[in-house]
């Protein structure tokens, strides 16, 4: 998927719509969200991973990811035996991802983390045909990097178990994220705050594809996405620390 494309717009329309993109405001529907509101650098150009629609641009199972109410939905509510993920069509490896996240923390919902997976490579697993091996930056119940089917918690390394009740998250709410990645140092905020810092020196980060992770489990979960603004070879500098 290229950047925000003018096709089919008129010149009052593409005035109006570069208006409202200059401002840090871009629209589904009359609806903004806080991932196209934030200032990019001059430099950077933004990429709409997600049209707020449809899961055009985006590749995975039917089941698990739909959209609804202008975010991406990943939910099950059968056991998913082994984690499914939704992969963008285009590849990144240096970048920056805006996004927000909600997980449904009602009764009889897992709090079960999710993940952003990037940076490794997809492949076809026994019990997935969308399984993903490399760096999942997880959130909500659980903050941190983990290594898909190579070596486990990455960061925090001292962790032990989920790195819950923390106060940067948003229980049940919106949590606003940002993902940095140049070079090998990969960061992440949520909220304003700083909650990944890590720079990798042990296993060879990939261009890959962007996904969105559904993990493996016997209990119902739900997350929604919603957002995604991405940019290509950004700026070393997180825009959204406090």
């Amino acid at each position: 998927m290229k950047a925000i494309a003018m096709r089919c717009l008129g010149p009052v329309f593409a005035c109006l719509f570069f208006s409202m993109f200059a401002s840090g405001v871009c629209a589904h529907d009359g609806d903004s969200d806080w991932s196209h509101q934030v200032a990019l650098p001059a430099s950077e150009h933004a990429i709409e991973l997600f049209n707020g629609h449809d899961l055009t641009g985006w590749k995975g199972l039917e089941e698990y990811f739909s959209v609804v109410n202008h975010s991406i939905r990943a939910a099950n509510d059968k056991p998913v035996s082994h984690s499914t993920y939704l992969f963008s069509d285009q590849e990144f490896r240096e970048f920056r991802l805006l996004f927000e996240v909600k997980q449904n923390r009602s009764e009889g919902y897992s709090i079960m983390h999710s993940s952003v997976a990037a940076l490794g490579e997809r492949f076809t697993d026994a019990g997935s045909e969308f399984a993903f091996k490399g760096p999942l930056l997880m959130f909500c119940h659980d903050w941190g990097i983990w290594g898909a089917y190579t070596r486990g918690r990455i960061f925090p390394p001292e962790q032990k178990g989920p790195m819950k009740e923390v106060p940067w998250e948003k229980d049940g709410d919106w949590n606003q994220i940002e993902i940095l990645v140049v070079g090998n140092r990969i960061r992440m905020v949520a909220g304003g705050t700083v909650v990944i810092d890590h720079t990798e020196t042990k296993d060879q980060l990939k261009k890959c594809p962007i996904a969105l992770q559904l993990h493996s489990n016997k209990d119902p979960q739900e997350f929604h996405f919603r957002g995604l603004i991405a940019v290509e070879n950004p700026t070393d500098k997180l825009l959204t620390e406090k």
